[in-house]
């Protein structure tokens, strides 16, 4: 009885932290709506960074360039989907 009571524990334990783990990946998978753009930031006080430009998402942009607003324009994105359009982060 003990083993078949510390057995099952150790199968429900596995259980919890193998579903643990899916959920994790799963939530850590980029979501349908977060294309990769290359990014070439077109205002702010830092120069065009041409050379060397930001790769990622949106989000991952406006985090990158410190950009958040409405008004100016702060960099543009072209997607690696071409047959989506540009985008455009702002900054205020």
């Amino acid at each position: 009885m003990k083993r078949n009571f510390k057995t099952s524990m150790m199968v429900a334990a596995l259980t919890v932290a193998t579903l643990g783990a899916f959920a994790t990946t799963i939530a850590n998978m980029p979501a349908a709506n977060d294309e990769e753009y290359t990014w070439h930031r077109t205002g702010g006080e830092a120069p065009p960074e041409e050379t060397n430009p930001f790769v990622g998402s949106k989000t991952d942009a406006e985090n990158y360039y410190g950009c958040s607003g409405t008004v100016n324009e702060c960099a543009v994105g072209t997607p690696s989907n071409l047959s989506l359009p540009p985008e455009v982060i702002y900054q205020q």
